[in-house]
């Protein structure tokens, strides 16, 4: 394996980006970081890639920021990573806009659906990037902690607003207030990750997962689901149901609406273009 610190490789549909410094847990550094947020906004550009995982390599997903750095004058540059945000399309785009600050959101508002596989412990930033993840699995080992209030600081980086709409109120603040380390099975019970799975399975069964929706799910009905999704705690029904609505009717427009029913009638596969 390469010992760059961070990989990316496209196949079937499925872009894999690997948090790749095992000997230190994956712990972050900043240049990590800006080339993660780099190799999301390529693969979220990149017409190959219908899905995007995240996972880290040997034992962990991530152990969060690297704690050597702090004191080196190396805490400002973890904010000043530049902007690689994707390009939206004029129709789905603005809905995410607000959204959309430096580095980090990159995977909320990539157009595509953005899985964690948890492999080992997410902790601090490491468990902040797996909640930026549409959806999330994790092997029995894995580990999460928020580890913020043991360090004397607020949830960082969204994770209070994320941990809120994922799991609840009282069950965010819970995890908050505490800074206890929880494991997979507990996680699946709060609903933060959609399934536990053995840990020489999680990465078989994640890819069996992503690779189901880049062949059968039409990327741009994915891309206008994803903005809905994200949106919906912030919008009335009314504005949500007329929304609904407008991204129908140009959906109806497209090539991959025709290509949905031609597939069907002709009981084969789909051959979705995007457009």
């Amino acid at each position: 394996m390469s010992d760059a610190p961070i990989l990316s490789h496209t196949a079937d549909g499925v872009a894999v980006i690997t948090l790749n410094r095992p000997e230190k847990l994956n712990a972050l550094t900043p240049a990590m970081l800006g080339q993660f947020f780099a190799a999301v906004a390529a693969a979220s550009a990149d017409p190959a890639a219908k899905v995007i995982v995240v996972t880290g390599a040997g034992r962990s997903f991530s152990a969060g920021l690297d704690l050597g750095l702090i004191g080196q004058g190396a805490g400002a540059t973890v904010e000043t990573h530049p902007d690689h945000s994707p390009q939206w399309g004029d129709d789905v785009g603005p809905a995410l806009a607000p959204y959309y600050s430096g580095g980090w959101p990159v995977l909320i508002t990539s157009r595509k659906p953005t899985i964690a596989a948890v492999n080992g412990p997410a902790f601090g930033w490491g468990f902040i990037l797996s909640l930026h993840c549409d959806i999330r699995f994790a092997a029995r080992s894995a580990l999460f902690n928020a580890t913020f209030a043991r360090i004397g600081v607020p949830g960082e980086k969204g994770s209070a607003w994320l941990l809120t709409r994922l799991i609840g109120q009282a069950r965010a603040l819970d995890l908050l207030y505490t800074a206890r380390r929880f494991d997979g099975a507990e996680a699946e019970r709060l609903g933060l990750v959609n399934a536990v799975y053995d840990d020489d399975a999680l990465l078989g069964q994640v890819m069996d997962y992503a690779r189901n929706i880049a062949a059968y799910s039409a990327p741009r009905a994915l891309a206008a689901m994803k903005a809905q999704v994200w949106t919906a705690l912030d919008e009335d029904y009314s504005t949500g149901f007329a929304a609904a609505d407008h991204e129908q009717d140009l959906a109806t427009k497209t090539d991959d609406f025709r290509e949905a029913f031609a597939s069907y009638r002709e009981k084969r596969a789909p051959n979705f273009s995007g457009c």
